[in-house]
């Protein structure tokens, strides 16, 4: 071959092996780039809140009446909660605002549907509901309240700076149907009156069992066991008036929930 075109040959492929090695240098420091500033995995900054199990009815219908004249001065409100998943449902009553008024009553008739297997103990029940009146004390035990829907069992807490608060919970169970009434009756200024809180309860009355014909039968039971807040004679003591027809004493709460 002649020696010009072996220069040439050689020149040839030196270029081409000074190119190859070119392209392998890019190559790597392309991975290394892409490895110093590969982003890790997403995060999300704020972790999502919680679903709650109890879920506010939208546009609640009471299905319970209470005229208590104990705390007329206060603004009623109604509000009916279910559970996600097992179905049950609670129909809160409320008169006051806790630890903003004098007065502070609570009243809810809770039909449980597969969240839980039993209920628990009065004292755990009633320590529950209380925890936004911030107890002073120990919620202990107290003699039971005699209602017209019979015996309910009673603790009495303290609440309030200096526990000058005096609160009084109960708790009624029934196994057909199956539910539970259970309250909270507060005072900063005075002790409550364990005979309000079975005047209370005389007064509760059922608007609509939604079908459930036991339930009907429960309260259709204890009205015959009613005391009319103490005497037999419903001349002697009545019941207040009902409002007008068409007139809710409540204000009903009711808005649409994160699921």
């Amino acid at each position: 071959m002649h020696p010009a075109l072996q220069s040439l040959s050689a020149e040839v492929q030196g270029t081409f092996v000074r190119l190859l090695a070119y392209l392998c240098g890019i190559a790597a420091l392309a991975l290394l780039t892409a490895e110093v500033f590969r982003s890790g995995p997403v995060v999300a900054a704020i972790e999502p809140a919680p679903r709650s199990e109890w879920i506010d009815v939208t546009r609640p219908h009471a299905a319970f009446e209470l005229i208590n004249p104990d705390v007329s001065d206060y603004e009623a409100y109604y509000t009916i909660r279910r559970h996600g998943l097992g179905g049950g449902r609670k129909d809160s009553m409320t008169w006051g605002v806790p630890g903003r008024s004098a007065r502070y009553v609570m009243i809810e008739i809770y039909r449980p549907g597969s969240e839980i297997g039993r209920f628990v103990d009065p004292a755990s029940e009633i320590a529950a509901r209380a925890g936004e009146l911030g107890p002073a004390g120990a919620v202990k035990g107290s003699l039971p309240i005699d209602t017209k829907f019979g015996r309910a069992a009673a603790v009495e807490f303290t609440i309030g700076r200096f526990g000058i608060g005096h609160c009084i919970g109960f708790v009624h169970r029934f196994d057909a149907p199956r539910l539970q009434i259970a309250g909270i009756s507060c005072s900063m200024d005075s002790i409550v009156d364990r005979g309000t809180i079975a005047c209370s309860l005389d007064r509760l009355t059922l608007l609509s069992s939604g079908g459930d014909i036991k339930l009907a039968e429960l309260f259709a039971r204890a009205e015959v066991n009613r005391t009319f807040c103490g005497q037999r004679d419903p001349l002697l003591a009545a019941t207040p008036k009902r409002p007008h027809a068409g007139i809710n004493p409540f204000k009903l709460r009711g808005r649409l929930s994160a699921r």
